[in-house]
């Protein structure tokens, strides 16, 4: 019997210390994030009684703050819509989403005491302002975003090319964050999806844009030049598959670099099958296509399909930009950036730095190398193309005095309704400041659709009137 009783003394020893262990790790280690669950509603009453930080665009605007009320504090929204694709919205019914999300801790100075002064207001119960946090976001080229869209669906994302920042990132339609509870089932019922961030949630053919890749893929590889020259029929057959030109127009004898300009489906096609499936790929890889793009905020991966699933019909098209290519305007913009970067992806960020409440800056974020799908002699070849398209090309539209731009357009087929709308380009060329990647969806050639608005977004950034 003593040795039974010795026993189970053991046992009970044993789940004793377990229990101790197990509360330890709850209240010490992961405290915070239990505390921080969405599903917490214990956890959200307490956090309305705390002051969560500003957000800020770069050039000092706010984007949200709060309003003092009874019980505490309701978040609420100076820009509205023009910022809630990015900024999200932080509500104690149907949570949290954008930066209000991803930056939760810091902005409820949860994420760590940056003082012994806050630590002991803490183990006091006083509660301390949350952290404010600064975007690379420019408010004054977000908003020209936003309007240069307009009406349209589609998106637009504006990159720093030498340092990945987020200088704009526009998405329509969208919603209004200050009133999120009260239109919250329209909202999630609304056909047109204004709760997607477009920008870097939406997944698109990219068409003839997508020729900067391809044109990438056959210059890196040795397989072509700019001056090549080749055969531009109306139309080309491919086991009985047919790819045509626009208006299916006979371009006759033309070189590479004037098939890029003039956006030749039929060259492309031909180069798409020559390079083969494994080179396309492999490049299309290399600028970040099936990869997650390491960002801020959740982003869709754009994609195209493996080699081995190819065959000459999949390449052609997969080479024009159609097919099973699908990408967002992020991933296209960051395709403009390794062009306009010397053949180097920059990693893009949206926050610049966190700050507590005493000003104190905490956490500083600046540009990273990401990847470097091809070499600098390359990038300029690719981008002389591109200055051409705009010269003398499909891209006249972002024309700008005394800049040069350079671009491309793209024009992509879906299955229903007009072509989606496409425009890729930075300026100044010679010294590029801002890379643009434009998406309208089902309004027709990106010509005449895309590139207007990013030449309106281009003209801002560089402060340049006509």
């Amino acid at each position: 019997m003593n040795k039974r009783l010795g026993s189970l003394g053991i046992l009970f020893s044993i789940a004793f210390v377990m229990l101790i262990i197990n509360l330890t790790y709850l209240q010490v280690f992961t405290a915070r994030k239990i505390l921080s669950h969405s599903e917490n509603k214990r956890a959200l009453a307490q956090e309305a009684t705390i002051e969560r930080g500003k957000i800020l665009s770069s050039d000092d605007k706010l984007l949200a703050d709060n309003i003092a009320v009874e019980n505490g504090y309701v978040r609420t929204y100076p820009q509205g819509e023009i910022t809630s694709a990015l900024i999200g919205f932080n509500s104690s019914t149907y949570g949290r989403t954008g930066i209000e999300l991803v930056y939760n801790d810091y902005l409820l100075g949860q994420h760590e005491i940056s003082s012994i002064e806050d630590y002991f207001k803490e183990l006091s119960g006083e509660k301390i302002p949350g952290n404010d946090i600064t975007l690379t976001l420019n408010l004054s080229l977000q908003r020209e975003s936003f309007e240069a869209l307009g009406n349209n669906k589609g998106a637009v994302v504006a990159l720093d090319p030498k340092t990945g920042a987020v200088l704009a990132m526009a998405t329509s339609p969208t919603f209004d964050p200050n009133n999120i509870d009260e239109n919250w089932s329209v909202l999630v019922k609304d056909s047109t999806a204004p709760l997607i961030n477009r920008g870097i949630q939406g997944l698109y053919p990219p068409g003839s844009s997508f020729k900067i890749i391809t044109s990438s893929a056959a210059i890196n590889s040795g397989a072509a030049a700019p001056d090549s020259v080749y055969e531009s029929p109306g139309e080309i057959k491919i086991h009985g598959n047919i790819i045509s030109n626009y208006e299916k127009k006979d371009l006759g004898d033309i070189t590479f670099s004037e098939a890029f300009a003039l956006s030749a489906n039929t060259v492309f096609a031909q180069i798409g099958v020559e390079l083969g499936a494994e080179q396309l790929v492999d490049c299309a890889e290399g600028f970040g296509l099936n990869h997650q793009i390491p960002f801020d905020l959740s982003t869709k991966t754009s994609k195209i399909p493996s080699a081995d699933k190819m065959d000459d019909v999949d390449i052609a098209w997969s080479a024009i930009g159609q097919a099973d290519v699908l990408v967002t305007p992020l991933q296209m913009a960051l395709a403009g950036s390794s062009i306009a970067n010397k053949g180097i992806a920059m990693k893009p960020f949206l926050v610049k730095e966190v700050r507590d409440h005493r000003g104190i800056i905490i956490k500083e974020l600046e540009g990273k190398k990401w990847l470097k799908p091809i070499d600098e002699a390359t990038a300029s070849e690719i981008k002389n193309m591109m200055i051409k398209v705009v010269e003398d090309g499909t891209g006249k539209a972002a024309q700008i005095s005394d800049v040069s731009v350079a671009g491309k357009t793209g024009t992509a087929e879906v299955s229903t309704g007009e072509p989606h709308a496409w425009f890729v380009g930075f300026a100044p060329a010679e010294d590029p400041q801002i890379v643009v990647a434009v998406l309208v969806e089902n309004s027709g050639q990106g010509g005449r659709a895309a590139a207007p608005i990013a030449k309106k977004i281009i003209q801002k950034a560089l402060r340049v009137t006509e």
